[in-house]
């Protein structure tokens, strides 16, 4: 006996089955990872302006570290029987030497060296719940052997170890559903996952002791992948 199916069900079940298709697809969509890069991970501001543009390399770096010694010095963890103390000063005297406003230009880089350290704080509070794709180097936290569970994931090679860490805006935890095996330290990958924007602290092993890392974002990773240019 055949089955005759309401007049109101046959002309609902087109549109049932097209609300399912949409619903599949827009589900598709939203899993879709957003590909970043490490500036993405910085919200967007106004360009920070260089005070020194007519100052050539090595005076821009000496009147850095000129900056650098003597706001240590105003907060008192540098005073006149440093080593950086006659640094400084030395420093200073051959940029006068050369012709430069030391007074004028240290205030200048001074004011530019707290601009930057402010951005470095600052986190894209956008990407917050995000399923995205980030590539970067790994730095084991949690590890058996070469099986890793969790670890830093920093945009360059030496990160935390043999140079000082990262600001806080490019340094981010990732804790895996699955560990993955490492092949080597700094291991170049693509990571996707769920990425919460969370700062936290991470106990960090090191040559001399045990150190702890600020990291501004952490990632849920489903996939670790070798990197490649191909996305």
């Amino acid at each position: 006996m055949p089955r005759f199916i309401p007049v109101f069900f046959r002309h609902r079940a087109p549109l049932l089955a097209l609300a399912l298709m949409l619903t599949w697809a827009a589900s598709a969509v939203a899993e879709t990872p957003r590909v970043l890069t490490w500036d993405d991970l910085i919200p967007a501001g106004p360009p920070i302006e260089a005070p020194y543009k007519n100052l050539d390399m090595d005076q821009q770096v000496e009147m850095e570290l000129l900056a650098s010694i003597r706001s240590q010095m105003a907060a008192g963890v540098v005073d006149k029987s440093h080593p950086l103390y006659e640094d400084a000063q030395e420093i200073a005297a051959k940029l006068r030497g050369e012709g430069i406003d030391v007074d004028l230009m240290v205030g200048k880089v001074q004011k530019m060296q707290v601009e930057i350290a402010k951005r470095n704080m600052e986190l894209s509070h956008d990407l917050d719940g995000q399923t995205i794709k980030l590539p970067g180097y790994v730095l084991p936290l949690e590890f058996d052997g070469s099986s890793v569970e969790e670890f830093l994931l920093v945009p360059y090679v030496g990160a935390c170890i043999h140079v000082p860490p990262p600001p806080i805006n490019q340094t981010v935890v990732v804790r895996l559903t699955q560990s993955f095996h490492a092949k080597e330290l700094y291991e170049p990958v693509w990571v996707t996952g769920r990425m919460t924007v969370k700062r936290s602290k991470r106990a960090l092993t090191l040559v001399d002791g045990t150190g702890e890392v600020d990291a501004g974002y952490f990632i849920q990773g489903t996939l670790v992948e070798p990197y490649t240019e191909n996305k």
